[in-house]
């Protein structure tokens, strides 16, 4: 009753502040111009922007017509500045103006821009942009015509920004936290970190404009997600007519990989509409070492010392289709459909020496996965714009589908020591469909209050149904028998309710702040059909959110942040279900698993401009870890994600851009972090901790003939992540792009982890027991990409959705 009077107040006071802002609209009046260059030539389809006072909120815009002149309604009684912006030419921001009933329409002086060029040794080349960019609540690096982008994945760029790291298994830590959400566009990938891994693999990064890391969100954002939120932002269309472009690559990492895709927009009118279709295979080799150390319960140690080889290979098919359609002035209504899929297969070899006691003897375990994956998301999206003041209404539809239907099978070999004929062979073969059905809708609020406070509100609801299933069978004289004991099914239902609200305003002429508060409430149910048990689960929480810029002089700022975010366990790691590995090792689900919630704060300082200083703090309870439960008893670990009790981070990271000559430019950053975690485990504590830095640099080389090259470096130290200890981490990157046909057709080569030191070493001793893991992952290649642009007609500005999910992140694939 609490949550539902909560919701009717919310869903109230909404109400009012929307019928309040359309009985306090003014009457509109008009402003005009022209743009024109250098040569007082006209510049047609250049973007014109409005932007309120002193917020710097955007209005409105349009583009410039074919004289280079334009027109645009506008609310009097508002004081407003104008940024222009073209392709090849500098921008431009005017003084402040002011509409009254006096002076309702204004017609602006003729406006000249210049030319966006430099000259460097006699070669005309564009200047290079920045990129990394801190705003107020967010750092953009910028990732549109790199030569690191050409040819490169979306996943692999996304390694290279500012204070990520991932790890062995795909999870994204930000300055050495995990929790991180990613985003697409502003919409929720709804991928297991695996699978969300594998589709940015399979996408271009070529098809990347930016990458917003977002270590603070404010409570417009789903409250999932203690390190913060990524958000990967696609280029968009601004070309009326057709356009698109063409690319294909190729690259050899011991396996071959290659990628095609097309990306076709269309504008026409009050439509624009586009698609991009992708299809690529990638393969990767992983060499693995394990080592394992069990001490039973009568003295006697048992070791196991296991080597493996896994070839992985991914036929990745996408496809991104979409249609926007402006009804009037103030009303559009579009639709999106994205379809993701796979075909895997794995082969995993792995041979084991186990030593116990006296006794000594050799298995081979020889894994195979064969599985089918599709998630295919359906989007519908109306905007409803109440006056020209960026007042509106915006409604998203969600409908999300994902399945997948495959199996593994497992055959191990045993060998007396000395032997090369087994003695023994165990054969197991499992089928794990699964299908996830998601269905979310949600409306958001824009406007103002007195003019002065921008005011953002909104209501989300989802439910979420999976449904997954594990037959185990053991293989003997070629008949299958289903094996009880390993065989599960699970279905997990979950309904989340949200609202919020945020204000934002100025307070004195340096100080600007944004305050809000998000409250969800969570019903959720997990039922095993096999083992007839059910775990309920209702909680009701507050996510509140601070920032504050403080704007001190021209060459220093700092702005502050804080809020408390969520982290609920993964679908798939509520399954109690065992996903077997070996005859000693296997991963088994936890239905007891609880969420866990993160104080995070932050506090950034920009001096001169363009150096940046970030430092944060965030306290984790009930923190989700993987935890190797090893059994003295029989020798077996089994893998487990548990809640450990608490984790520590403290982290400074330092942006630095330099430029030593007007030809090259470094953009280098710095990160040191300390961790804590503390576990409790079987009636016992273990601290683990370490202070750790992570550093990168890229360095940028503008060339004669249009030529553009690329090195990057990074470096990580010894840090911790739940039990394990983890080794230092480094390696070199390297590419070189060349321009051909008037900058249409872009050719690059890159060459990534030149030395082969990107592996992963990792080791815990709990009670005595020790496992030790060394793995590489086969980042070192070669490769060689295409790319053909077209493109004709005039700019326009692209419609933005808010597909703002989180729950297809923690669907398991």
């Amino acid at each position: 009753m609490q949550t539902i009077t909560i919701m009717k107040t919310f869903l109230a006071s909404l109400i009012m502040i929307i019928s309040f802002q359309a009985l306090a609209q003014a009457q509109n009046g008009t402003l005009s111009g022209s743009i024109l260059d250098e040569a007082q030539k006209p510049i047609p389809y250049s973007n014109v922007v409005v932007y309120s006072l002193p917020d710097s909120v955007m209005i409105t815009g349009t583009v410039t017509d074919d004289s280079g002149n334009f027109s645009i309604k506008l609310k009097q009684d508002n004081q407003f500045f104008v940024k222009i912006s073209a392709v090849g030419f500098d921008v431009f921001n005017s003084k402040p103006y002011h509409l009254n009933a006096s002076q309702p329409n204004l017609k602006l002086p003729v406006i000249q821009l210049t030319e966006d060029i430099k000259v460097m040794d006699a070669v005309e080349v564009k200047a290079m942009r920045p990129q990394v960019i801190v705003e107020a609540d967010k750092m953009v690096v910028s990732v549109e015509g790199t030569a690191m982008a050409a040819g490169a994945t979306a996943y692999e760029v996304l390694e290279k920004s500012p204070g990520v790291f991932v790890d062995q298994d795909g999870n994204i830590q930000l300055n050495g936290k995990s929790g991180v959400q990613v985003m697409i566009d502003g919409r929720r990938s709804y991928l297991s970190a695996a699978d969300l891994q594998n589709m940015l693999q399979g996408m271009s990064a070529d098809n990347i404009k930016t990458i917003e890391i977002i270590n603070n969100p404010s409570a417009k954002y789903d409250a999932e997600g203690n390190a913060g939120i990524i958000n990967i932002t696609l280029k968009r269309n601004n070309i009326q007519g057709v356009n698109g472009s063409v690319n294909a690559g190729y690259r050899y990492n011991e396996m071959q990989n290659y990628n095609t895709g097309l990306q076709l927009n269309h504008k026409k009118g009050n439509w624009n509409s586009f698609i991009n279709a992708d299809l690529s295979q990638r393969g990767r080799i992983r060499d693995a070492g394990f080592y394992r150390e069990i001490t039973q319960n009568n003295g006697v140690t048992t070791n196991f010392d296991q080597t493996g080889k896994e070839y992985v290979n991914r036929v990745i098919p996408s496809l991104r289709v979409g249609t926007d359609y402006d009804i009037n002035d103030m009303q559009s209504v579009g639709v999106m459909f994205n379809i993701y899929g796979q075909d895997v297969y794995h082969d995993f070899n792995i041979d084991t020496d186990l030593e116990q006691g006296a006794d000594e003897f050799m298995i081979n375990s020889d894994n195979q996965i064969d599985y089918r994956f599709l998630n295919t998301q359906g989007n519908l999206h109306y905007v409803y714009k109440l006056d020209t003041n960026g007042t509106k209404i915006t409604t998203d539809l969600n409908y999300v589908k994902l399945f997948s239907d495959g199996g593994s099978s497992f055959t191990n070999s045993y060998f007396q020591e000395g032997s090369s004929e087994p003695y023994s062979v165990e054969s197991l073969e499992n089928e794990n469909p699964f299908a996830y059905d998601i269905y979310s809708a949600q409306v958001d609020f824009e406007g103002k209050l007195f003019k002065k406070i921008k005011v953002e509100s909104g209501l989300k609801a989802s439910h979420v149904v999976s449904d997954n299933e594990i037959n185990f069978y053991e293989i003997e004289d070629n008949q299958r028998t289903l094996d009880p004991d390993r065989t599960n099914h699970f279905i997990y239902t979950e309904q989340i309710f949200a609202a919020y609200s945020s204000f934002a305003g100025q307070l004195g002429e340096k100080l600007t702040y944004k305050v809000g508060l998000r409250a969800e409430q969570t019903y959720s149910e997990g039922e095993s059909l096999t083992y007839n048990t059910v775990n309920e689960r209702n909680y009701f929480n507050l996510f509140p959110s601070f920032f504050m810029q403080h704007n001190v002089s021209k060459e220093y700022q700092v702005n502050y942040n804080y809020s408390r975010r969520i982290d609920r366990p993964n679908y798939s790691n509520l399954n109690p279900f065992v996903m077997y590995l070996d005859p000693y090792t296997w991963a088994q689900g936890n239905p007891y698993l609880k969420p866990q919630f993160t104080h995070s704060m932050s506090v950034t300082q920009t001096i001169l401009g363009q150096y940046n200083l970030v430092l944060n703090y965030s306290l984790t309870s009930d923190f989700i870890a993987e935890v190797p439960q090893q059994n003295p008893e029989d020798g077996t670990t089994v893998f487990m994600q548990d809640n450990i009790d608490d984790q520590i981070n403290y982290s400074a990271t330092a942006i630095i851009p330099l430029q030593p000559f007007k030809w090259w430019s470094i953009n280098g950053n710095l990160s040191v972090f300390h961790q804590e975690f503390t576990t409790f485990l079987n009636g016992n504590q273990e601290e683990n901790n370490a202070t750790s830095v992570f550093t990168r640099a890229g360095n940028t080389f503008v060339l004669p003939n249009d030529f553009k090259l690329e090195l990057n470096a990074d470096y990580r130290s010894n840090t911790v992540w739940g039990l394990y200890a983890i080794g230092e981490q480094w390696g070199i990157d390297f590419a070189i792009k060349k321009s051909f046909l008037d900058k249409k057709l872009d050719a690059s080569l890159n060459i990534t982890d030149i030395f082969r030191s990107r592996r992963f070493e990792g080791n815990s001793n709990f009670n005595g027991n020790i496992n030790e893991i060394s793995q590489y992952f086969g980042q070192q290649s070669i490769g060689f990409s295409l790319r053909y642009r077209f493109s004709k007609g005039e700019e326009f500005k692209a419609r933005q959705r808010n597909t703002n999910l989180d729950e297809l992140n923690r669907a398991g694939g």
